[in-house]
């Protein structure tokens, strides 16, 4: 969630910095603003919405020698012009931009003479700088020894002309540097194409200062440290909509490149050989961490790890994980963390107690250069590509896949050839009934609420079908183990009420329907997802592979496009959903 951007150099126009912001919009947020450092004076440009708003209140011929720009996701204060970022202090000497959360702020702030007018904990902590008369690197690196919680920043002073002042704990912060001296800061490195092929990360717990075309960097200490420059990579592709009509759409009529790309990667890299067969004996217990729909990957992940292997293998929600005083971690535990950002906090936060404990962890993400994939024992990519839409469709089902090859390849005496197995479905996994579809969005479309069920397998592809829907149309999706029926949901199914029913699974799916025929008879709206052509009903989306371990890429696709059509006939933008972000950063 929220994305900065700082600059300093020869003089650029300041649409030259909203571009760059731009480029982080699909992290999510409700508001942006840009503050500009010329000679010894600040000038602010704040607005409420999109950054095209922000846009309307810019000269376009508005230079710019030293700039921070934000796009802020509201956590600690309301969505108000007063609470956007940049935040100065009460004097105007500091101008700071800042992700994450500043866990003691209501301290900190009960220490100030001035307490700033904004209520978020930023403002508390410009002013904090200010009223400690902090100029210096130095005296900047010395405040921040009394602040906890979570930071990337990046700060102004306007007694220091053309310098920016960076700090970061637990949230990324990157510097650039182009060939003819100037810099620029970003919470991604996607900001940096075409401006430098290298850049700078921070780790945690580290400072900077940009001046002079120079840069310094320090630790928490205040000593002076050496960092490498790392290059950018192939990963920094533009991300484009071309024809399609909103990411979304563009990244679900992804997959099957996606998949095919992970396939050559992985088969090219030779990325499982760096695996002993035998690397699993060394474990007792297999434990999956993610949030949202990475967790319904690690659900899927461990019903691989037990149905291919017959090893034990659980599922844990990184925030639930996090301060349930996990036990069982050591060094006999293996744990695999999935993650599409590789920042997300509550998993970060995970990988910290999973390592204290002494357990092997392995990561799943999809870029490279992230904090998870650095700090994990292993990183494997899941080669999704770029994804833009705050709602995951390409990289999930790519983190599927990831999973089952790596589980297969542990499968000894095995005669299938895993990579085959998803070449398969990446040539089948776009030949969905569009039409069909279509229609289906437009009979619920104005529903207030549906359900979905299903078992095993079945039941994990409802449960992010059913995020889908909620993330990205407002339709209150509810899911439920088809069993549980009976327990207590059946009280809320009424004539017409969308009963969505998941049964691909040969063994398991008479159970199901027999669920279904049970809410079908108190009036529930029947749609069958199956890949059994002998099921008919008014709706039915067929899922054309036979594989239960494979059929949930194939089905959820389909759900993806529904949502996205759903959306589409709602007006509603998929790729930023109110209230969501596509990078959560914080706990």
């Amino acid at each position: 969630m929220c994305g900065i951007v700082g600059y300093v150099g020869s003089s650029r126009k300041c649409n030259y910095i909203i571009n760059k912001l731009k480029k982080l919009e699909y992290r999510g947020y409700d508001s942006a603003g840009v503050c500009n450092l010329l000679g010894n004076k600040f000038s602010v440009y704040k607005e409420i919405g999109k950054i095209v708003n922000l846009e309307k209140k810019i000269d376009e011929n508005l230079q710019t020698e030293c700039s921070i720009a934000h796009t802020r996701w509201a956590t600690n204060g309301r969505v108000t012009t007063q609470n956007c970022h940049p935040h100065l202090s009460k004097d105007g000497n500091w101008a700071i931009v800042h992700n994450g959360i500043i866990e003691n702020f209501e301290a900190l702030k009960d220490g100030l003479k001035m307490p700033p007018e904004s209520d978020t904990d930023t403002a508390v902590v410009a002013e904090g700088l200010d009223e400690a008369n902090a100029i210096s690197v130095q005296d900047f690196i010395s405040y921040f020894r009394n602040v906890t919680g979570s930071f990337a920043i990046v700060a102004m002073n306007k007694n220091v002309p053309n310098a920016l002042y960076l700090a970061k704990r637990k949230n990324p912060l990157y510097i650039a540097k182009s060939n003819d001296g100037d810099f620029l800061v970003a919470s991604d490195p996607i900001c940096f194409e075409s401006f430098s092929n290298s850049y700078f990360s921070l780790d945690d717990d580290e400072f900077a200062l940009i001046e002079s075309k120079t840069i310094c960097f320090y630790n928490s200490k205040k000593e002076i440290i050496e960092k490498k420059s790392v290059k950018l990579t192939e990963e920094f592709e533009i991300a484009e909509k071309q024809h399609f009509s909103t990411f979304m759409l563009k990244e679900i009529f992804d997959e099957e490149d996606a998949l095919k790309n992970q396939v050559k990667t992985y088969r090219d890299k030779k990325i499982l050989e760096q695996f002993d067969k035998d690397f699993l004996c060394k474990f007792n217990s297999i434990v999956l961490i993610g949030c949202g729909t990475a967790y319904h990957a690690c659900k899927m992940g461990a019903k691989y790890f037990q149905k291919i292997l017959k090893v034990n293998a659980t599922a844990e929600i990184a925030s639930e994980f996090i301060y349930s005083k996990p036990c069982f971690a050591n060094n006999d535990t293996l744990v695999i963390l999935v993650s599409q950002s590789g920042e997300t906090a509550d998993t970060l936060k995970a990988l910290e107690i999973a390592k204290e404990k002494g357990a092997t962890v392995l990561a799943f993400t999809n870029v490279s250069y992230s904090t998870l994939a650095k700090k994990a024992d292993i990183n494997l990519p899941i080669c999704a590509g770029v994804e833009i839409a705050v709602a995951s469709t390409k990289a999930y089902v790519c983190q599927l896949s990831a999973l089952y090859l790596l589980v297969s390849y542990f499968e000894k005496d095995s005669k299938n050839d895993y990579f085959v197995d998803i070449e398969n479905v990446s040539n089948k996994i776009l030949q969905f009934n569009q039409n069909n579809l279509k229609n289906l969005a437009s009979k619920i479309y104005m529903e207030e609420k549906c359900f979905f069920i299903g078992k095993d397998l079945d039941y994990i592809t409802a449960l992010e079908s059913a995020l889908k829907i909620n993330e990205t149309t407002y339709i209150n999706s509810n899911c439920y183990p088809s069993g549980e029926l009976k327990h207590g949901f059946l009280a809320l199914i009424e004539k017409g009420t969308p009963l969505f029913v998941f049964a691909t699974q040969k063994d398991l799916k008479v159970k199901t329907l027999n669920s279904a025929e049970e809410a079908y008879s108190r009036g529930a709206e029947r749609i069958f997802v199956t890949n059994d052509e002998k099921i008919k009903a008014k709706y039915t989306i067929f899922v054309d592979e036979q594989n239960e371990l494979l059929a949930p890429l194939i089905a959820i696709a389909q759900l993806q496009f529904l949502a996205c059509e759903i959306s589409r006939l709602k007006n509603i933008d998929p790729d930023q959903p109110r209230n969501l972000a596509k990078s959560v950063t914080v706990e």
